[in-house]
């Protein structure tokens, strides 16, 4: 019998975001501890040092020493491939006396940002962009003010102007019109903030979430600790689920506010029992039954590893509420869909998900990732699945654009497929 795989999940990217641009803010110096840099985090990281932030890298840490402000670039400003990095950055160089341009890759590009961008325009921001999206170039200072959101638009866009008023001279409001997006995420910004000595309230309110920010704020943190990734300990879940291995997650914690700490719940719908053994996740596999009905509109990272548990598992899954998953690094509902259906897999594309219908054989192909580290690593778990238990071989393009949010997911794989 094959030993339990000891995988330790990599450090949570949307906290890593958050705490680098707060520590590169930070009124006293300050050591972010255990940040994923990947892809994504080193845009974010390259663009604050490029705005005047003081960081020295090490193999575990980020530390910075603390500058009087930042200043604006003349230099076009490199997103990649992040979203978060554009949409948390352009709010931040709005604060910023000057111009900046932040631009990003081909698939970057088109991506919408109206109502972040129409909100800094009500800031007093001038803005300048092609319907909306990048190359974008923002000129400041922005102030204080009030604003709103529409429903169901990215929490990015909330996540970026409460991190930027809670600096500026004087109060301010925002209030996100229900039903509010990825809740979760916005609880991650709220934490991480804390740590730093930021502070908002929210309010539920007929018309939505009302955020309250006290204006004049500096963070202010001399340590901060990144937790480990509840988004990507989805992946080695699923796969200790198709490939009937134990897996043994270190890093996580139980009570964290990332909202994807779900995928525990979610797993005993498809009929697996994730258990606490201290501070360690054990999934010992079992028999997969197929998960019912299941909104991920607070937890919309989660669709592409659910895809492809629900395409194996013996019964129906509607994954749905989750809108803005058109909208990510690809069309993750569509590039989801032409993969299940490249390899056999019964289903109907939703607008805002897929209606699984587990349990149809599945056959070998060659898959497209499209350059999305989450659908390619869905299918990586897939295709050693159908590998190990029916002896057929998938391919996956896009190799290494895993390491955006999991370096070492390669080498967890292979560990688990052998049980190591």
């Amino acid at each position: 019998m094959s030993q339990a795989a000891d995988i330790r999940v990599p450090s949570s990217k949307s906290e890593t975001h958050r705490a680098l641009i707060l520590g590169a803010l930070s009124a006293v110096p300050c050591t972010v501890h255990h940040p994923l840099l990947g892809q994504d985090c080193r845009s974010t990281l390259s663009i604050l040092q490029a705005l005047g932030a003081q960081a020295t890298l090490t193999e575990s840490a980020v530390h910075f020493e603390p500058v009087e402000r930042l200043q604006a670039s003349e230099n076009t400003l490199e997103c990649g491939n992040s979203g978060t990095t554009l949409r948390l950055m352009l709010a931040q160089v709005a604060r910023l006396t000057g111009s900046c341009t932040l631009t990003g890759d081909a698939s970057l590009q088109t991506r919408p940002n109206g109502p972040l961008l129409h909100a800094l325009s009500q800031l007093g921001a001038t803005v300048t962009a092609h319907d909306d999206r990048a190359p974008i170039t923002v000129s400041g200072p922005i102030r204080s003010g009030e604003l709103q959101l529409p429903a169901r638009v990215s929490s990015q866009y909330a996540s970026a102007l409460l991190l930027a008023l809670s600096g500026l001279q004087g109060d301010s409001q925002l209030l996100l019109h229900a039903p509010v997006a990825s809740r979760p995420y916005l609880d991650i910004t709220a934490t991480v903030a804390r740590v730093f000595g930021l502070k908002w309230t929210a309010k539920n309110v007929e018309s939505g979430l009302l955020y309250s920010i006290p204006g004049n704020q500096r963070p202010s943190a001399r340590k901060v600790e990144v937790a480990g990734d509840w988004s990507a300990a989805a992946f080695p879940l699923v796969a200790s689920a198709l490939l009937h291995r134990t897996v043994r997650l270190h890093g996580l914690r139980e009570h964290s506010a990332q909202g994807d700490r779900r995928i525990v719940a979610l797993m005993k719908r498809f009929g697996q029992g994730p258990s606490w053994q201290g501070d360690v996740l054990e999934l010992k596999p079992g028999p997969l039954q197929g998960g019912g009905s299941i909104d991920l509109g607070d937890t919309p990272d989660l669709f592409p590893a659910l895809a492809v548990l629900a395409a194996c598992a013996n019964g129906t899954t509607r994954l749905f509420g989750a809108p803005s998953l058109r909208h990510k690094e690809c069309d993750r509902i569509d590039a989801m869909a032409q993969g299940l259906a490249c390899l056999g897999a019964r289903f109907e594309e939703l607008p805002d998900g897929l209606l699984m219908y587990g349990g149809a054989p599945l056959g070998g192909g060659a898959v497209q990732s499209h350059q999305d580290h989450r659908v390619y690593m869905a299918f990586r778990v897939l295709g050693a699945h159908l590998r190990m238990r029916h002896g057929v071989e998938v391919t996956v393009s896009g190799a290494g654009c895993e390491g955006v949010s999991y370096p070492n997911f390669v080498a967890d794989l292979m560990r688990i497929t052998h049980g190591e």
